[in-house]
């Protein structure tokens, strides 16, 4: 009879050990999934950027998915390029059949570019298309390349 009651018991503990094993792990992934949730609204909005040279112009692109473009705001010196952009971003997370997270951000992006070589700001050329933004401006001087014989 000790033996029936020592081998209960010991089920009954494998069981509970394992019901406490499920609940830790659901409440690890649940942390992770709350964890995941707080990173993507705490995104900061700072948008990529490509800068190419070319022999007469230096040109800029500026990733801005979800601008509108007549929420941008460009201004050029001979040195640098800035942007400012209202955006509102809408994040929804789903899990399931079920939405566990929908959030709203909205605010004033501000990026400012140095140019490789000076510029004409006043020569510049804006496009958007796709959510890239793209401003080509032509060098202030052409580099000349000459060759020298060496004696």
């Amino acid at each position: 009879m000790h033996d029936r009651r020592y081998r209960k018991r010991t089920i009954l503990d494998r069981k509970g050990l394992i019901e406490r094993m499920l609940e830790d792990t659901s409440r690890t992934i649940d942390s992770m999934k709350q964890d995941l949730e707080r990173s993507v609204v705490d995104y900061t909005f700072v948008p990529g950027k490509d800068i190419i040279e070319t022999d007469e112009s230096v040109i800029v692109h500026v990733d801005l998915p979800g601008i509108n473009k007549e929420d941008i705001e460009l201004n050029l010196t001979e040195t640098k390029l800035k942007v400012k952009a209202d955006f509102n971003i809408e994040l929804e997370v789903e899990h399931g059949n079920y939405i566990t997270l929908h959030d709203r951000k909205s605010g004033v992006m501000r990026r400012t570019v140095r140019f490789p070589k000076k510029v004409i700001p006043n020569e510049a050329e804006a496009t958007f298309e796709h959510g890239v933004l793209t401003v080509e401006a032509p060098k202030l001087e052409k580099e000349e390349s000459f060759s020298v014989k060496i004696k």
